[in-house]
């Protein structure tokens, strides 16, 4: 057994060293975004499939070709770069188009839960500093019943995106489509100016303690996630082809799914919603290769009724997290899989672990500067020694985990200064860290 986990782990070396030198820090100022790595993909696989969407087909070139239709409708707005923008739409080509077009512009998404409604909705568009909202028609109603609170009167134009159904854009709102179509597909030249420092994305949190919060993501900090996922996680490329059904106004879906495809080229396949009695029927009529998961996800279709072929599918390698051990190997039989990259993180986290050995049943492991500490649960407070300092558990006990603030681990926080300040441990160890 020794031997065999031997062999497993020296099968990866390769794979750590490629990702080691695609992770490797650098400076906030180099121009780099996933814009970028788009229009890098759409060149390279011009005529492959880079999006499949109910019964829609997009190649790379007609992807960024809309993208870059988008991001000149944007311009002709008075976007510019170190704007921000909300984005309330469900998973489909548009909302895709939409996030990469802001990107290449340096404009911030702000990516707000498509099952908001009223008081939370106004708090999430409110708190980014919005200049404009742009909504899926499918959030229409959501949408006109806050858009005259007083805390949105800082909106400049609230913009509509057409779905499946027969509903027409509002007079209160200007038709994203229509704005675009005649525009210039070429890349526009405000891309080569956005660099890794500028802010790509707010996130937000679940708000399960209060109202959500909006956590911020740089394009370092998302091409840092696609990279590991691409090269370390799914290991895929051109010819692979990612299950997409998490929401993708979430980080996992997003930056493991999404931002794999803008980076290696593989194709994406992208659901509104999880199906579990779709899920192997669209796998195998689109050949995907990848999936993205969390936990429960993975039971849900173990609970659905077993055939006899269900590991015949393209099925190899699978990335989330929160996978069970109880499940974790009855699906990776039943379904066929051979690697499943478990990860653990949070959306605002500066540190995470990743299973890039594809051992069985773990959370993997990290090379950044992270420590667990104890942490009285009933009290909600970490236990300190009489000087202050945080008492680090014994190897093998559960803790509280804490991520040092360092160069290559920077917490970039919230768009709310109080909030980010709340979140870090000062002194936790030594006088002037941050944790």
């Amino acid at each position: 057994m020794i031997a065999k986990e031997i062999a497993a782990t020296l099968v990866e070396l390769p794979t750590l060293v490629r990702l080691a030198k695609e992770l490797k820090l650098r400076p906030m100022s180099t121009h780099d975004c996933f814009a970028t790595r788009v229009e890098a993909t759409a060149e390279r696989f011009a005529e492959r499939t880079a999006v499949i969407f109910e019964g829609q087909t997009q190649t790379w070139g007609e992807f960024n070709e809309h993208a870059n239709r988008y991001a000149a409708a944007f311009r002709a707005l008075g976007l510019v770069r170190g704007d921000a923008v909300s984005v309330i739409m469900e998973n489909r080509i548009e909302l895709l188009s939409t996030i990469v077009a802001l990107n290449k512009l340096g404009v911030t998404a702000a990516l707000i839960n498509t099952n908001l409604v009223g008081r939370p909705l106004i708090h999430c568009i409110s708190i980014t500093n919005s200049r404009m909202c742009i909504f899926g028609e499918e959030r229409l109603d959501a949408i006109a019943d806050v858009r005259s609170d007083d805390n949105l009167e800082g909106i400049e134009n609230y913009l509509f995106v057409p779905d499946a159904t027969l509903a027409t854009c509002p007079n209160w709102a200007r038709d994203l489509e229509e704005d675009a179509e005649g525009e210039d597909s070429g890349n526009p030249p405000e891309t080569g100016q956005v660099t890794l420092g500028d802010i790509a994305l707010y996130i937000f949190t679940s708000g399960t303690t209060g109202l959500p919060k909006a956590s911020v993501v740089s394009n370092r900090r998302f091409l840092l996630g696609a990279s590991m996922s691409a090269k370390g996680g799914l290991k895929c490329d051109e010819n692979d082809c990612i299950y997409l059904c998490l929401p993708l106004y979430h980080a996992t879906g997003l930056f493991l799914g999404a931002g794999a495809s803008f980076c290696s080229g593989a194709g994406m396949f992208i659901r509104r919603k999880f199906s579990a009695s779709n899920f192997l029927i669209e796998v195998r009529e689109h050949g995907a290769t990848c999936f993205i998961y969390i936990g429960e996800l993975c039971r849900y279709l173990l609970n659905t009724p077993e055939r006899e072929d269900d590991y015949r599918n393209p099925l190899g390698t699978m990335m989330g997290n929160g996978l069970r051990p109880d499940v974790w190997h009855a699906f990776k039989e039943r379904f066929g899989i051979r690697r499943v990259a478990e990860l653990y993180g949070s959306s605002e986290g500066n540190v995470g672990f990743i299973n890039l050995l594809n051992k069985d049943c773990t959370v993997g492991m990290t090379s950044l500067p992270m420590a667990l500490v104890k942490y009285d649960v009933d009290a909600d407070e970490i236990l300190r020694y009489n000087k202050g300092h945080c008492i680090k558990v014994p190897k093998g006990e559960p803790g509280l985990l804490l991520g040092k603030i360092a160069k290559n681990t920077e917490f970039e926080g919230y768009t709310s200064a109080e909030d980010t300040e709340q979140k870090i441990l000062r002194d936790a160890f030594n006088k002037g860290d941050a944790w």
